[in-house]
């Protein structure tokens, strides 16, 4: 018979605690940082992720140090402001409404910047201003694509302009335009299926009366497709010329030195380019957009 002698119980102790592995307390994952617009109003707390419409009410420990902070950035009542934060999304209580953005902690704020607008669909199309001016009419095109560029054309006797950009909707339900380069941008409000501009300093607001589909073939950026893919297709390779977009490297549209050198020798007759500047700025030209931009400037010069 086995006999429990004290050693022997401390030798069995000891081997259990030995192969028993010790209690750890694990900690969740980290709440993840979102990036969107903050707007925290009297009775109303409200933030919208970047690249969404959907605005989810704000609560959790971290709304203390996301208020105090809104409160010394915001300039206008209901201004929506970039913000980073840490948190997570929760259902809300029986009856509460909706899904809330429960913040963890404050990360940043920036009143100078903005999410970028997100283009809806349903929205897009080309819209068209006229006015008269002195010899005829002063005539404002937007062409709003799907997707999210868009193309304005201004035109009245003696001027022809094209701005490039990109259009969406920003967090109070606006379109908003900016140009191609961040240099300026417009709002339009959306008011009974047209669009209207407030005009600065005038106290008078331009109305833009939707008259179809959006053209992705209009301006410079078309006629710059069209050429592109006609030449493309002369030397055996189709393209689509509705499916050219701006970023696109002309390099990987005309991969061989025969068909760049096809596209150059077609740039001195389309783009009126005498051997000089086909040797200089023909050569800065390295995507679809730097071409258009080329044309443009042919465009001008021909009216």
């Amino acid at each position: 018979m086995l006999k429990w002698t004290p050693c022997l119980l401390l030798a069995l102790a000891t081997l259990a605690a030995c192969t028993t592995a010790p209690e750890t307390t694990e900690e969740g994952p980290e709440d993840p940082i979102w990036e969107g617009e903050v707007r925290i109003l009297p009775n109303d707390t409200a933030f919208m992720p970047c690249g969404t419409h959907r605005a989810y009410r704000l609560t959790g420990p971290g709304l203390d140090s996301l208020s105090r902070r809104y409160a010394w950035l915001k300039t206008v009542q209901g201004q929506w402001i970039k913000t980073w934060c840490s948190g997570h999304l929760a259902a809300p209580r029986p009856g509460g409404g909706d899904t809330v953005l429960v913040a963890t902690a404050y990360r940043h704020m920036d009143a100078e910047v903005l999410c970028p607008p997100v283009p809806v669909d349903s929205l897009a199309g080309t819209y068209e201003a006229r006015s008269e001016a002195i010899g005829g009419q002063h005539v404002e095109r937007l062409d709003l694509m799907p997707g999210g560029r868009a193309l304005i054309i201004t035109t009245r006797p003696g001027l022809y302009a094209e701005v490039d950009g990109r259009w969406g909707l920003d967090a109070d339900g606006d379109i908003r335009f900016m140009e191609t380069d961040h240099r300026f941008g417009f709002y339009y409000g959306w008011r009974n299926g047209m669009l209207e501009r407030s005009l600065p300093n005038q106290g008078s607001v331009v109305a833009y009366r939707r008259i179809g589909p959006a053209d992705p073939m209009a301006g410079a950026p078309g006629r710059t497709a069209r050429w592109l893919a006609a030449v493309s297709e002369s030397v055996g390779r189709p393209l689509q010329a509705v499916g050219l977009q701006p970023s696109m490297p002309l390099d990987s549209l005309f991969p061989d030195t025969a068909a760049r050198s096809a596209l150059r020798r077609s740039a001195a007759d389309t783009l009126g380019f005498n051997d000089h500047q086909l040797a200089t700025t023909w050569r800065t030209a390295t995507t679809v957009h730097d071409v258009a931009k080329l044309m443009r400037i042919r465009m001008q010069a021909a009216r």
